[in-house]
């Protein structure tokens, strides 16, 4: 019965709010935050994701959404990003999403093509994203967009972590590896303090690029752009430095083809790999602050809570790594 009044509120909004009839809506593979749907209507496909209100690791999220949709629409419409990103489809009153009672929906264009995941970026692949990264962090201050909610505090996000310093010896891993987190947690406040002081540059950042946000179709596009903020060019490029992310399978870092691409469109910028290492080791702190969230807070199944288990048990591998 929850399936079928979720399949109907989705018809319902498709018809009221964007005249679109469904003729099959499937659920498809979406993300940490959000279910995803593939539509097929009468105007073509979609893409209808669907946050629920009340995740935990969907709130902050939610209170960020509309700026950050608004500023991808412009940059798809501005910017040398045209094509090459994905921006959400406007509802028949110009709106950004959708709100109910429990959901907040967006639909976008469906995008036919492969999400890499994990699988290996060629080197063409390689400098496709060098150059969008590069035209994206030409732009800030031009957009017409306050950005205070979304601007760079270099705040480590940590509150529920450094809570397990109170809590007994138990064999779930945030537990054990409390240590672990802690000597983290202290090296990225110290990290934190050294780049403020800098005052580096800001620029709109993406500030989640990964293969689960990149779809090869004719052309790459990068997609999820829930989380973009106005930071150091860092904030993204941390990403293809190192083994962080890109690293995962053994296959080494992009960094090599990544930046002489990236310094074509940008000549005058200067990497600052203090910025890089801090934005590394966050992303490291703030993912297990989300994961151990959600696994305390929200009603999960036990495969749920499993996948969460391992989940974490990997991020606390990078983070030994990285102090």
């Amino acid at each position: 019965m929850k399936i079928a009044n979720n399949m109907n509120e989705i018809n319902v909004i498709l018809q009221d709010e964007y005249d679109i009839k469904a003729k099959n809506i499937s659920p498809a593979t979406g993300g940490l935050s959000a279910l995803a749907y593939k539509v097929d209507s009468d105007k073509g496909m979609f893409w209808l994701k669907q946050y629920k209100k009340k995740k935990t690791n969907t709130v902050a999220q939610l209170r960020k959404l509309d700026l950050c949709m608004k500023i991808a629409i412009w940059l798809e419409m501005n910017t040398g990003l045209k094509g090459k990103i994905n921006a959400p489809v406007l509802t028949g009153h110009n709106e950004i999403n959708v709100e109910t009672h429990e959901h907040v929906y967006l639909l976008f264009s469906y995008i036919n093509g492969i999400t890499p995941q994990t699988t290996p970026l060629t080197i063409y692949q390689q400098e496709e994203i060098a150059e969008m990264v590069g035209e994206l962090h030409q732009h800030g201050l031009n957009s017409p967009y306050n950005f205070s909610s979304i601007q760079e505090t270099y705040d480590v996000p940590c509150s529920e972590i450094q809570k397990l310093q109170h809590k007994p010896n138990d064999s779930f891993c945030v537990f054990r590896e409390y240590d672990i987190l802690a000597r983290a947690i202290d090296k990225a406040y110290y990290q934190a303090e050294q780049i403020r002081a800098k005052q580096l540059p800001f620029v709109i950042c993406h500030a989640d690029i990964h293969g689960w946000n990149l779809i090869q179709s004719d052309r790459l596009i990068l997609i999820d752009w829930e989380s973009i903020r106005f930071a150091p060019a860092e904030a993204d490029l941390y990403t293809f430095w190192g083994d962080w992310y890109w690293g995962d399978s053994n296959w080494g870092s992009y960094w090599d083809v990544f930046l002489p691409i990236y310094l074509k469109t940008r000549p005058d910028y200067i990497v600052d790999n203090e910025a890089l290492a801090f934005y590394q080791l966050r992303r490291h702190i703030e993912d297990i602050e989300e994961f151990y969230k959600e696994y305390i807070y929200d009603d999960l199944t036990e495969n749920e809570k499993r996948e969460i288990e391992n989940h974490l048990e990997r991020e606390l591998k990078f983070v030994e790594k990285l102090i």
